[in-house]
């Protein structure tokens, strides 16, 4: 009915490549080379560490299974359900807790050709590979195809797919009262009314939804435009309301995601995250122009960026032969500079070595550019799927500051992103210089810091999505722009040394440990990048006073900048008698002597890291110790034959009272550590003596 449609035949021939064709580099295991493989429809579930991948063969549905994004190119693929050779398409399999199985939901001729429905069957355990049985057409009222499921926010499963009841194929939703049951009828949410989408018209088509949620928001990702043209397309409806039944609560944009060269007609994708938390989009293109809904469809892979409100940014397709890096901290690109010979600088990473320009030199640490005609070319491949957030970083040492310096650049022509330095000392960002494809915002900027020449520094600068940071030495800057902006894609090298773009700025000096990040470090993860180590940091503690007999009993609390964090060991430089720290957690205990009345101390706490070398901080107060009163005794009397007596004084020092029968020969009765004031003491032994003597003395 519609000649988006394979016919069985060409299917079966597409599908013969799937997972054994891999196009592009012999890329590092962390990596996905784009394209990944031959594919169309295509929908993974990640569920217990593995991404299942489903695929049809137009007779039968077959299962991939990886570990990893990567591997799924390399994986063989099993047949899990003999569909029958009706024109079978656009499986999708999904996981049901309720139901503890697995369930999957393909398109296919129900009767005869142009009749196509949307099908489900049921595993009967808890493996992907089935065996399943069928369950039958969810709809079989009027035409549908490329059924998905999905749980909203208010645990309800929902059916979406493309229904066409008049000609257009628009994108319907329905409540399911199990997952191959539905419970009331569709209600379309999506009609192609807009020109992106009604480009190859007629018929215009809205086709290929995918539900998923994130953070309370609901989307609705699907394609639009005849698959037939290079402008198919993504589109996105966001649930505004709170119904998701209600066609108003939908908001529609578009296009999200649509053609490069070498990625034409992007789209019918899935959308999931992985075991990490990385949103993915799984979609098919065709890497030439006009191939149409042809078995010559790939499958690509990329990662789904958010913004603050929770909205999801789709990007741009890569080019062909990129690398897309799979690693959780996204370090795309790690160039160390460290050898001693040689014409081409090694990567730890993916991707292909860099090679010399001109003859940069070897410093052992570290690679020389002469600032005239020297440089290292990375290659094209890596660093198209850093569209969002980034992180540059690298060793240098100036000879000679020269505007626009290129220390890493992507792109030779136009350049999404690029580290440079400035004739005043400065670093420098600039982003989207000539405008490249897909790019938002652009500018350059210079941090504050200035950099002296023949000196090592570690530079780095950052964009989270909102803000821009430059870092020297692993200190932040103080100006920190705020900026919006989507870096662009140029299916052109990166270089280290030079920037090209708009004229060629050639570095002058030396640069090691060059590397790229897809996201935004840390002040604490770039601190523990460059290596360096930074001296802990007290909290300020204002001058003390007490009372002789008090206890001073106070927190030293130190920061350290490292990830993670070193052992911090404390000690006292300078303290009165009887003061001491705990050596681990900085609590300072002294409880002052009657002896240390009216006198000022100076206290000098240290706190050192066990870096290399170890560094310290110092801080210090006083502490003063109030005058002491003489105690006083009052009200003496004997009480059936014991003596007795009130004591007071001064609060906080402990009262020892003493005895003599000669005023020479004194003996110590009692103690009492820091009393309630006043007390009265009862000599327990008064004796029948013609004389008996007592004194009070205050200790410690």
């Amino acid at each position: 009915m519609f000649p988006r449609r394979l016919t069985t035949n060409r299917l079966l021939a597409s599908f013969i490549l799937l997972g054994v064709l891999v196009l592009g580099h012999n890329a590092h295991s962390s990596c996905i080379s784009e394209p990944m493989m031959q594919g169309q429809d295509p929908e993974i579930a990640f569920k217990d560490g593995f991404f299942n991948l489903i695929q049809s063969d137009g007779c039968n549905l077959r299962l991939t299974r990886s570990a990893s994004l990567e591997g799924l190119a390399g994986a063989g693929n099993s047949v899990i359900y003999a569909a029958g050779c009706a024109n079978v398409w656009a499986p999708e399999i999904h996981w049901n807790t309720a139901s503890n199985c697995w369930f999957i939901y393909y398109s296919a001729d129900t009767g005869g050709a142009g009749v196509e429905r949307v099908h489900v069957v049921q595993s009967t355990g808890t493996s992907p590979f089935g065996p399943f049985t069928d369950r039958g057409v969810l709809l079989s009222s009027y035409w549908n195809i490329d059924g998905s499921v999905f749980t909203g926010t208010n645990g309800l499963m929902y059916f979406i797919f493309s229904g066409s009841p008049s000609g257009t194929q628009n994108i319907y939703i329905c409540a399911m009262s199990n997952p191959y049951t539905l419970s009331g009828s569709p209600v379309m949410i999506s009609a192609p009314t807009l020109a992106w989408e009604r480009i190859g018209n007629p018929p215009a088509v809205n086709e290929g939804p995918f539900g998923f949620v994130r953070n309370g928001r609901t989307f609705i990702v699907y394609s639009a435009s005849g698959c037939w043209t290079d402008d198919y397309c993504l589109g996105l409806l966001t649930l505004t309301g709170t119904n998701p039944l209600d066609p108003a609560a939908w908001s529609k944009t578009g296009p999200v995601f649509s053609k490069l060269p070498s990625a034409y007609g992007p789209g019918h994708n899935c959308v999931f995250q992985d075991g990490s938390g990385q949103w993915w989009n799984v979609y098919h293109a065709n890497n030439l122009s006009g191939q149409g809904c042809g078995g010559y469809r790939q499958l690509h892979a990329q990662r789904i960026f958010w913004d603050a409100s929770n909205s999801p940014y789709f990007g741009t397709p890569v080019p062909t032969n990129s690398l897309v890096v799979e690693a959780t901290n996204y370090l795309v690109a790690q160039y160390l500079l460290n050898a001693v010979n040689g014409t081409t600088a090694a990567t730890t990473t993916c991707g292909p070595a860099g090679t010399f320009v001109g003859s940069p030199v070897w410093q052992n640490p570290g690679l020389k550019f002469n600032g005239l005609d020297t440089y290292v070319d990375c290659g094209a491949s890596l660093g198209n799927d850093v569209q969002s957030t980034l992180t540059l970083c690298a060793w240098i040492k100036v000879n000679n500051f020269v505007d626009w310096a290129g220390i890493l650049t992507k792109g030779v022509n136009t350049s999404p992103y690029a580290m440079q330095i400035w004739h005043d000392g400065s670093l420098r960002f600039s982003a989207n210089w000539g405008g490249p494809s897909g790019a938002v915002g652009g500018g350059s900027w210079n941090s504050n810091a200035k950099l002296a020449t023949n000196q090592w520094y570690h530079v780095a600068v950052t964009y989270d999505g909102t803000t821009i940071r430059f870092y020297t030495n692993a200190v932040l800057d103080s100006y920190q722009p705020a900026a919006t902006l989507h870096f662009g894609v140029v299916n052109e090298s990166m270089t280290i040394g030079a920037d090209l773009p708009g004229g060629d700025e050639y570095f002058d000096g030396t640069i090691r440990d060059v590397r790229l990040y897809g996201r935004a470090l840390s002040a604490s993860e770039i601190n523990l990048v460059s290596g360096i180590n930074h001296a802990p940091t007290l909290a300020p503690v204002a001058d003390q006073n007490l009372s002789a007999g008090q206890t001073l009993l106070l927190t030293n609390t130190a920061t350290d900048l490292e990830a993670p964090p070193q052992l911090l060991v404390y000690s006292l430089l300078n303290k009165p008698t009887g003061a001491v720290i705990g050596q681990l957690n900085g609590v300072l205990t002294w409880r002052a002597a009657a002896a240390q009345a009216d006198s000022t101390n100076l206290i000098t706490v240290r706190v050192a890291d066990t870096g290399s070398p170890s560094l310290s901080a110092t801080q210090s107060f006083y502490a003063t110790v109030g005058k002491l009163s003489l105690p006083s005794v009052t009200a003496p009397a004997l009480d059936n034959g014991l003596f007795q007596m009130t004591v007071n004084g001064d609060y906080g020092p402990d009262y020892q009272i003493w005895s003599s029968s000669n005023l020479f020969n004194w003996e110590m009765l009692t103690q009492a550590n820091s009393p309630l004031l006043p007390f009265t003491w009862s000599d327990p032994i008064t004796t029948n003596s013609t004389s008996h003597f007592y004194r009070v003395m205050l200790s410690p």
